[in-house]
């Protein structure tokens, strides 16, 4: 019985030791340890919102960075400062081991900001196909950089044009392989003064039945009900015509419609009824129909003579 006795007293302290020392996965922590937040799946991570990256295309460098878009240790919510002043503070996962802004600054790599940039561009060949261009191509500035969404583009805000100096040969019809010197030619050449990252689609490519959002660089439709409505594993709403569609069209046979509803081809009810009132009457709707028809055609073509 004493023995009995011992053996449910350990069991019980250790029972207390486990509830005390253990997460819910079964990890035992020691007092002295911090317990590890554990990683959130993909599915529990939250999608970045493209108007986030929008916001972010004028920022240029890791400090404006860290002062407009980084909480620091010591705030709740990034007080944003001008683009001229350099970050400060401390970030990481705390202060104990965070970096300061400088140290942080200091370590990430530069940003390819959209800026004006040497590219290599090809000079527009002479009219005359026996005329040629020496060199045939050359460096200018033109916007070069990346934008922080996928709806913007690095484009020129600003241009000017340069006159720049080449040699204008032609082939030799005399000599093989060489061409006879016509001298120097001056050929303008635009280049790129100021660039920025603006938006891909603008409000003139919205059509009459979308809007445009200027924070989400995009046209969107306003016909939403429809939008709402449009169910069903055949159908699915096309953004850019604003209507729903159906995911496998097809070509019907005589007499059958396609159902833009149930996306099937299904019996015309016009002609069915036509059809059934002429079997009743032994084809007279049908032959009257056909007579009607027959006589709005002829008024219709000499109205238009």
């Amino acid at each position: 019985m004493q023995f009995l006795l011992i053996n449910v007293c350990i069991i019980t302290f250790c029972m207390m030791v486990h509830s005390c020392f253990s997460q819910d996965d079964g990890r035992i922590i020691f007092p002295t340890e911090e317990p590890e937040t554990p990683a959130l799946s993909e599915e529990e991570e939250s999608e970045i919102p493209e108007s986030v990256f929008i916001q972010m295309k004028d920022v240029h460098n890791a400090s404006e960075f860290l002062n407009q878009f980084v909480l620091r240790d010591d705030q709740e919510v990034p007080q944003r400062a001008p683009a001229s002043e350099d970050a400060q503070g401390v970030f990481g996962i705390n202060s104990r081991r965070g970096l300061s802004a400088g140290e942080m600054v200091a370590q990430i790599a530069q940003f390819a900001t959209c800026q004006p940039e040497q590219q290599v561009v090809k000079l527009d060949k002479p009219l005359s196909g026996g005329v040629f261009y020496w060199p045939p191509c050359i460096r200018v500035k033109r916007c070069g950089g990346c934008c922080t969404s996928k709806l913007l583009a690095c484009s020129p805000v600003a241009t000017s044009n340069v006159n720049i100096t080449v040699l204008q040969v032609r082939y030799s019809r005399d000599h093989p392989n060489l061409f006879d010197s016509e001298g120097p030619r001056s050929i303008s050449v635009e280049q790129h003064d100021r660039c920025s990252c603006g938006c891909k689609e603008l409000p003139e490519h919205c059509t009459e039945l979308q809007e445009y959002r200027q924070g989400e660089c995009r046209c969107v439709c306003t016909n939403q009900k429809e939008a709402d409505q449009c169910l069903g594993p055949e159908r699915f709403w096309d953004g850019h015509d604003c209507m729903c569609k159906c995911r496998n069209p097809m070509e019907c046979s005589t007499g059958l419609n396609f159902n833009l509803t149930s996306c099937r081809c299904e019996i015309q009810l016009i002609s069915l009824n036509f059809r059934r009132r002429a079997a009743r009457t032994g084809g007279a709707d049908f032959r009257s129909m056909i007579s009607a028809d027959t006589a709005t055609e002829s008024n219709t073509e000499l109205n238009l003579a």
